[in-house]
């Protein structure tokens, strides 16, 4: 729901500042085509723009920004609070009135009594937002616990900015962007990139579960904000281990699943949701029919390659549970046109392929609906994904052998000094980059280092990058960490922490966005991702199958036949496509010349990779999308 933008000056407020702030808001129309507003305060230097999806009261009470009734407060928000009637209730016993019920005005009147961390504390939701104190004379920034809404901030020209999209701020000529290498380098390693690095220099993404303060005193610099949190995602056994039955902790879930369900079905215009007929996404969508009066909207996309074709299942799913089901069979046309706008949806480069089915369906949904719920989530909080079980298996192995990795730590150091004695050339730069991926697969200082290299999408980024830099990331800190009873649960917390986030939410919320679609999460309910740190593995992974508990809900609604069956993903046939109808396209991004003068990418490694796809065996397929998605998103921003 919605977007917001803003910039705080504390030398030299511009004076056509709300001028501004509607052209930042302008661009962000996209996320919320209904309602604009913006918000001055020149004492303060700082002004707010916000663009608005109405989902939950639609009349003029929800308009934002939003000034509290004593005028201290100014706030922005782009998300929803599920409970807001509870804390509304709440609120009236304090004394506080309402004009309207948007979750907005509740959240205003939360913080003038708790202040902004109590009543974070007391919500359950999805958002980012910005509230700024008229009385202190500062800034607070704060983003939902799990990182489903984004946010943006950082410093350029002396000024600050902050917003939902990074595109928003380009309308202010003191916004002069510049790629931050080491978060091109991340980029490259993982296909999107992590949290809290952004690919614009001085510029990061709020970290979920945080709330960043800006004196707004005149002395405001880059350096002077303060990140604290308010909620973190609990590591596994942190708060305790469930000692109940199985069967016991099915029913506890599917309470807390129907209370998370309920509340994120509520709203003032139409709500559906994404049906892959999955176990995860069925689960959502049979809790979401136990509790409708009426059947619910739900869609899937069925696509032109039956190797990733999974309508058939979601339309046997539908059919059972008596949805009102709309399946948009995509050709290569319709997917390939896509292709060419995820520059202009993702702010920053962005190569999870997936995003353009994604988009598709998006596209198709919001025909009907405003809201969609999706299954996302069940994979991490649960155990379901299968390289879990196959990179437990590689480390204990690697592990096992003490005597090959003596032996390799010996071959790869003294390979590394032959290699420095060499004059630069690209052989030295092939077997150097070549080195440091056995280094980082052979002698990995913990799971979670060895865990990043099998989920890199290009293991060896520097071989690449005509200027790697390399930071330390969320792996090298959590290998730091106590070890945990199951190292499985660790695989899953650093995907709560990594991938989810930064990759499958990101995805989402942007291929919904561009369409002005709401998506909502409800395994992401704090109360769920709590309650699932608590469950062991023997639970979650039980009787040869994953995601047992999930499976035991859905079977009660859905016979096991028409979901179990092995995951096929949501892909597209990206190395079937740029050897095809994307060829010209993407050579053009591919040039030897052009890869030179812009500088970013060793050319004669790019070219090489392309040329060896095009004429096969070897796919490159996924590899060189991460290459283009930079090339594309460089050339649009």
């Amino acid at each position: 729901m919605c977007g917001f933008a803003g910039f705080h000056a504390p030398r030299g407020f511009p004076a056509d500042a709300r001028a501004l702030a509607r052209q930042m808001g302008n661009r962000l129309r996209h996320r919320g085509p209904d309602d604009a507003g913006e918000w001055i305060n020149p004492d303060l230097g700082t002004a707010l723009a916000f663009r608005r999806l109405s989902i939950v009261d639609l009349s003029e009470f929800g308009h934002q920004p939003m000034v509290s009734a004593d005028g201290r407060f100014a706030l922005v928000l782009n998300g929803e609070v599920y409970n807001h009637q509870v804390l509304r209730a709440e609120l009236v016993q304090k004394g506080q009135s309402f004009r309207g019920h948007s979750d907005t005005e509740v959240l205003l009147a939360g913080i003038s009594t708790w202040g902004l961390e109590g009543t974070l504390k007391r919500s359950t939701g999805m958002y980012a937002l910005a509230v700024v104190d008229t009385k202190e004379r500062r800034i607070e920034l704060a983003r939902d616990r799990m990182g489903e809404k984004p946010l943006y901030y950082g410093w350029s020209q002396g000024q600050f900015f902050f917003g939902s999209e990074l595109k928003a701020f380009r309308p202010h000529p003191g916004f002069v962007p510049e790629v931050d290498r080491c978060a091109l380098t991340q980029y490259l390693r993982f296909g999107y990139v992590p949290s809290p690095w952004c690919m614009v220099k001085g510029f990061h993404k709020l970290l979920p579960g945080k709330i960043l303060s800006l004196p707004l005193d005149g002395r405001a610099s880059p350096g002077k904000e303060k990140l604290r949190a308010y909620w973190s995602i609990p590591k596994p056994e942190e708060n305790g281990v469930f000692r109940g039955s199985p069967e016991d902790c099915v029913e506890q879930l599917d309470e807390l699943l129907r209370d998370s369900i309920r509340l994120q079905m509520l709203a003032d215009v139409p709500v559906g949701a994404f049906l892959s007929g999955g176990i995860d996404s069925s689960t959502v969508v049979s809790l979401m029919q136990a509790q409708a009066t009426v059947p619910v909207r739900t869609f899937s996309i069925g696509f032109p390659d039956a190797h990733y074709d999974e309508s058939g299942y979601a339309e046997k799913v539908a059919q059972h549970l008596g949805t009102k089901h709309t399946t948009w069979h995509c050709v290569d046309a319709e997917l390939l046109e896509l292709a060419n706008r995820v520059p202009h949806v993702y702010c920053e480069p962005f190569a999870d392929d997936s995003q353009i089915p994604t988009m598709a369906l998006s596209r198709v949904a919001r025909e009907q609906v405003t809201v969609c719920l999706s299954g996302d989530g069940g994979d991490e909080l649960f155990h379901g994904y299968g390289r879990y079980e196959k990179s437990l298996r590689r480390w204990q192995q690697i592990k096992r052998y003490s005597q090959f990795r003596t032996l390799a730590n010996g071959a790869i150091g003294a390979g590394s000094t032959a290699l420095s004695l060499l004059a630069d050339s690209p052989f030295k730069r092939r077997w150097k980059s070549r080195l440091g991926k056995a280094r980082n697969q052979w002698l990995a200082s913990g799971l979670p280092c060895y865990y990043r290299h099998r989920m890199s999408l290009i293991k060896a980024p520097d071989r690449y990058l005509s200027q790697p830099e390399v930071a330390r990331d969320f792996f090298d800190e959590t290998t730091e960490l106590t070890a945990l009873r199951e190292e499985v649960s660790w695989l899953s917390y650093l995907d709560l922490n990594t991938y989810l986030p930064d990759d499958l939410l990101v995805k989402v919320d942007r291929a919904a966005m561009a369409f002005s679609l709401e998506t909502r999460i409800p395994m992401l309910d704090h109360r769920v991702v709590e309650y699932a740190a608590q469950i062991p593995n023997s639970i979650k992974q039980r009787n040869g199958r994953t995601k047992w508990p999930l499976r035991a809900i859905l079977e009660r609604r859905v016979p096991s036949e028409l979901t179990e069956r092995p995951k096929m993903g949501f892909c597209t046939p990206m190395g079937r496509w740029l050897r095809g109808p994307l060829f010209d396209w993407a050579e053009s991004y591919l040039n030897e010349e052009r890869l030179r003068q812009e500088g970013f990418f060793e050319a004669g490694e790019v070219r090489r990779l392309w040329s060896e796809h095009q004429k096969g065996p070897r796919d490159g397929g996924l590899l060189l999308w991460g290459i283009l998605m930079f090339q594309a998103w460089h050339e649009t921003f």
